[in-house]
């Protein structure tokens, strides 16, 4: 299995709580990530659909500020690098878009993903991140109140 023997969709999940991500970043430093991010979002397709560019960008737009939110890409760039590793395919004049033959490694990650409901396995990851945060930053300031000079012992 790639990406380091960790399934799919449980690295979704680990980068599902990150903010920032850069796909140029991830192409160069993590392309398993890079990879499966762009399969991630080619879920958002329905195959043997043509879309305007506007549903397109419609669509990207939704998918990051939902399962995407994790990316610091707004939807044009996002739209270019599908339509550069063929997730989707753009015709001669730019305004009708389908879903594509993406490269090997997208297309195995996709599959591999599909029948996942990707937004909530984000929103879980999400909230259980927040959860773990809150007990940590509980747990430090009991222990900082303990710590504090004139503290009872």
């Amino acid at each position: 299995m790639s990406m380091n023997e960790t399934k799919p969709i449980d690295r979704f999940a680990a980068l599902a709580v990150r903010t920032g991500l850069s796909l140029g970043v991830l192409y160069s430093a993590r392309i398993s990530d890079f990879h499966l991010l762009l399969a991630a979002a080619s879920r958002a397709f329905a195959a043997g659909r043509a879309y305007s560019e506007r549903d397109v960008n419609d669509i990207l737009r939704r998918w990051l500020a939902q399962e995407g939110s994790m990316l610091a890409v707004d939807h044009v760039e996002l739209r270019r690098w599908l339509v550069d590793c063929h997730v989707l395919l753009r015709d001669d004049y730019g305004r009708a878009y389908a879903l594509g033959q993406p490269v090997a490694e997208i297309a195995e990650v996709a599959v591999a993903l599909s029948g996942a409901d990707l937004a909530q396995i984000a929103v879980d990851a999400r909230a259980r991140d927040a959860k773990a945060r809150e007990e940590r930053k509980r747990k430090w300031n009991a222990t900082a109140r303990d710590d504090a000079p004139g503290a009872s012992a």
